[in-house]
């Protein structure tokens, strides 16, 4: 299925039902809705809304909550944005950034259109996307979608550029244990974590 805006806004009605069979004898402490620019589409607040619905005492995060709360911790305004998206899904996803005050000193839109396509490039192409931008000034990389193979990339980008670099699946971890006040350091995922 293409990710366009109309296809990540449909999302949004299976949240409930998601969150009615997963573990539902369990209390959970928190929960992460796992796709970014569907939590751009759907709108965070949203996301938390129709969780609450159906388990109304869960943590809820978000990779678009998630990564604005990680580059606050890291006292990071400045971004430089990696998107595998179509442009009109990328701009969507970069919204949320803007809207949080955080400005977006360069981008690249790798113009996928599928999660199948999404999860092919892994770290030698996300190293090769960074070469070819301009890093001057920014204060961390965000490589956005949870499909995305990111997260091996995280160590070798971060000696690479000097700077932190966020994922979405690593802000997700990294928000949960947050919001379930764990703070224990985790290595190999990059600063964030470390």
């Amino acid at each position: 299925m293409p990710l366009t805006p109309v296809t990540l806004a449909r999302l949004a009605d299976g949240i409930g039902s998601a969150i009615e069979r997963l573990l539902p004898e369990e209390k959970l402490d928190a929960v992460v809705f796992g796709c970014t620019s569907g939590s751009a589409v759907i709108g965070p607040e949203n996301v938390t809304n129709r969780v609450h619905a159906q388990r109304a005492d869960i943590a809820v995060t978000n990779p678009a909550t998630a990564a604005v709360a990680a580059l606050r911790h890291l006292g990071a305004s400045k971004l430089a944005f990696v998107a595998p998206y179509t442009a009109d899904v990328a701009e969507r996803t970069a919204d949320i950034f803007r809207g949080a005050g955080i400005e977006i000193m360069d981008a690249c839109c790798l113009g996928l259109l599928t999660d199948a396509e999404i999860a092919v490039p892994g770290p030698d192409h996300y190293r090769s996307v960074l070469e070819q931008m301009d890093l001057s000034g920014a204060e961390a990389i965000f490589l956005s979608c949870t499909t995305s193979r990111a997260l091996d990339a995280i160590a070798p980008l971060e000696e690479m550029t000097g700077l932190p670099v966020i994922t979405s699946n690593q802000a997700s971890f990294w928000h949960a244990l947050s919001l379930i006040g764990q703070s224990r350091a985790i290595s190999g995922f990059g600063r964030l974590l470390s």
